[in-house]
């Protein structure tokens, strides 16, 4: 069911006269603790008898990643756990969870058997530090743009947080950064200090990340004092249990110490331990190494009977990364193939990239894995596990791992958390109060297929309109056709695949290379016109830009055959830099002339994909860039420029591609402004230019007003 839909129908069961059906729910879901221990007896003999270990879930489009699994006295619902995940802008000023961060978890809890909570509440006292003067500091204490109050440790709201993610039936367990910790340090004969291929120990190590004392609300999840004893760690674990809290991650996986938490609660116990980064040489889908598989192996191993599950996170483990350009095994795929093969009888449970519920219940079926960690999956579409279990994974919202979830900015520009492609995520409750179900069906049109078009007209369609969309174009996808001709932008290709199949789907009726008249959609007496016709580039005024070897960021994608081996791209910026890498990784030789001090802005881009991104490029020996540039002419293949200190360069190139921006096509879009009763403007051509979570919240919005 869609988001709107889920609305409409709760407005509509509401009116009807029904107060709740919370109770009754709870009252299901407390009587399936109250018999948990039968329940795992009949699970884990229903088990036995399953391909692989698992018992297929009828009429799923993923049967056994949705199968339930028994572990002790405890049923999981499913097969999913949703790890650790900082989002750093649901907290105001609050010392306890906000309404939008119970919310968050409220919505995972959905889809998920095992709930990782992080409390970013912030410590208490508050610190405040202004952004302008502190622009490094965007750690975990740069939650609020507004001066920290000393507001009192409100504990049943974190209560009411993990009632609300019992109610649906999952597990919740206190959250820190375990299994990929920077600076934690590790035990055994592993010695990094970034505690790659090993376990994971917050010991005595002065700057070392540690688990919080305390108990969970109004303390920070990193900088507390570090658990340095077994009994720190067994008195950590039982505050937690009488907090509420059904699952402990272990923070140091000593066999020991698992043991004594184990003998001291009735929590199930997780051992988390990092695959990143292993392998003879980077990449995700490199194998790793005899003995990293052997060490792996034998760490599961010495878990045995204390551990419940041991939790790998790894480089595009089994899913997708930029280094990868698709889905593929990484190396967490490898250990936990072998740890499985060993017959080690320890919950194998895999994450880092496992974003495709089809690939992910075809490694349970293989008996890969038992379980898969999914995160950013589940935040681009709250539906994902329902459409699964109903057959519908074919309209899961992909997510295009942009990150944004994670703050969209940590130094400048905007400092929230949203997602590109699911705009109802941590979006204000008032935002979403204000959409009604429609008060008559409307013959609505839509100009233009791109994002902002497509997204506009499946919710219009959704809402129970008839919705006609024009695209002047042969295909719909606007400026994100060029996804079509470049690997590097594979999640954004899928998501424009996704918004087609949806669009068809939902009933539009699309009409392909036709370009809308205003006058003809007046005369076909529309009630509302919906107007996305995108945004064009701004061409090029340097001399020479007019030659048969320059390229434009559109031709430089679907004529990327004619392009020469040697390429200058003149413009930088985040459409500027993955046209550059993707020519780049096809095998061009690419040199890159920003005009700015930087490749791109952070706020464009995201903080986290600022960093893969500029680890992927200086990586490549094939990249070149130069900043604070100002190219000056175009002869024949020669790029002329001066440099950062005012002195005149040039380069030789076989092809040229010239990046100036993008403008709105404001003149078009207010051609249809008398077309219709109702006439509203979306997307670039609102002045948005280039960016799918704009585009795509802007079209929710607007269509959800229909």
């Amino acid at each position: 069911m869609s988001f709107i839909k889920t609305i409409m129908g709760r407005r509509q069961f509401l009116a009807a006269g029904v107060a709740s059906t919370c109770a009754l729910t709870c009252r299901k879901i407390a009587g399936l603790h109250a018999n948990a221990v039968a329940a795992a007896e009949q699970v884990a003999r229903a088990n036995q008898a399953g391909a692989a270990g698992t018992v297929k879930v009828a009429g799923s489009s993923c049967p056994h990643l949705l199968a339930p699994l028994a572990i002790r006295d405890k049923v999981l619902k499913n097969r999913i756990m949703y790890t650790v995940a900082g989002h750093f802008t649901f907290q105001g000023p609050e010392n306890y969870p906000s309404d939008a961060y119970r919310n968050h978890y409220s919505n995972i809890a959905k889809n998920v058997a095992i709930v990782t909570v992080m409390t970013m509440f912030g410590k208490y006292p508050k610190t405040y530090h202004a952004r302008k003067e502190n622009p490094e500091m965007w750690g975990w204490e740069h939650l609020s743009n507004n001066k920290w109050e000393d507001i009192p440790a409100t504990w049943n709201y974190v209560e009411r947080m993990l009632e609300d993610i019992h109610c649906e039936g999952s597990l919740a367990v206190f959250g820190a950064n375990t299994g990929d910790v920077g600076d934690a340090v590790v035990t055994g004969d592993v010695t990094s200090e970034d505690g790659k291929g090993g376990m994971v120990s917050y010991g005595s190590k002065p700057n070392s990340t540690g688990l919080p004392n305390g108990r969970g609300a109004g303390v920070d999840a990193v900088g507390a004092k570090p658990l340095s004893t077994i009994q720190e760690i067994v008195d950590d674990a039982k505050d937690k249990q009488s907090l509420g809290y059904d699952v402990y991650m272990l923070v140091d996986t000593d066999p020991e110490a698992a043991r004594a938490v184990r003998n001291a609660t009735n929590m199930l116990l997780i051992a988390p331990y990092s695959a990143r980064g292993l392998g003879a040489s980077k990449g995700a889908s490199v194998k790793p190494t005899s003995d990293e598989i052997e060490k792996a192996v034998e760490t599961a191993r010495k878990l045995e009977g204390a551990a419940d599950i041991f939790l790998m996170r790894s480089d595009g483990a089994a899913g997708g990364s930029w280094e990868t350009s698709k889905y593929e095994e990484g190396t967490g795929y490898y250990l936990a193939e072998a740890i499985k093969k060993a017959g080690v009888k320890i919950v194998v449970c895999l994450g880092g990239g496992l974003h495709n519920p089809a690939k992910n219940d075809e490694y349970i079926a293989k008996g890969i894995v038992d379980m898969v960690a999914m995160t950013r999956p589940i935040i681009a579409d709250h539906d994902l596990a329902e459409k699964a279990a109903s057959g519908r994974a074919d309209e899961v919202i992909p997510c295009v791992q942009c990150s944004n979830c994670h703050s969209e900015s940590m130094t400048s520009g905007l400092h929230i958390s949203r997602c590109s492609v699911n705009p109802a995520w941590e979006m204000t409750a008032y935002k979403l109060r204000s959409i009604e179900a429609p008060l008559k069906k409307k013959k609505v049109a839509v100009i233009g297929g791109g994002p902002a078009g497509m997204k506009a007209a499946i919710i219009a369609a959704e809402r129970g309109h008839k919705v006609t969309l024009y695209e002047k174009e042969a295909a719909l996808g606007g400026q994100q056709q060029h996804t079509d001709y470049s690997s590097w932008v594979w999640t954004y290709k899928n998501y424009k695949d996704y918004l087609v199949h949806m669009t068809k789907k939902a009933g539009v009726e699309v009409m392909l290379n036709t370009k809308a008249d205003p006058a003809a959609i007046r005369a076909a007496g529309y009630d509302t016109v919906l107007v996305a016709v995108g945004s064009e580039l701004v061409k090029s005024k340097l001399s020479g830009a007019e030659a048969g070897n320059v390229f434009d960021l559109q031709t430089c994608y679907s004529r990327k055959k004619d392009l020469g081996q040697n390429v200058v791209v003149v413009g930088a910026g985040k459409l500027g830099v993955e046209a550059a890498l993707s020519i780049a990784l096809d095998g061009h030789k690419v040199t890159v002339l920003s005009p700015n001090g930087e490749m791109y802005n952070p706020a464009d881009i995201g903080a986290h994909n600022v960093s893969e991104q500029t680890k992927l490029y200086k990586s490549l020996p094939n990249f070149k860039y130069f900043l604070n540039t100002t190219v000056t002419g175009i002869t024949g293949g020669k790029v002329t420029y001066k440099d950062k200190d005012g002195a005149t360069q040039s380069i030789q190139a076989d092809s040229i591609v010239l990046w100036n921006g993008l403008k709105p096509r404001a003149e078009e879009a207010a051609s249809f402004m008398a077309c219709a009763p109702e006439v509203r403007v979306l997307g670039d051509c609102n002045g948005q230019n280039g960016r799918i979570i704009s585009a795509t919240r802007n079209a929710f919005i607007v269509a959800s007003r229909v």
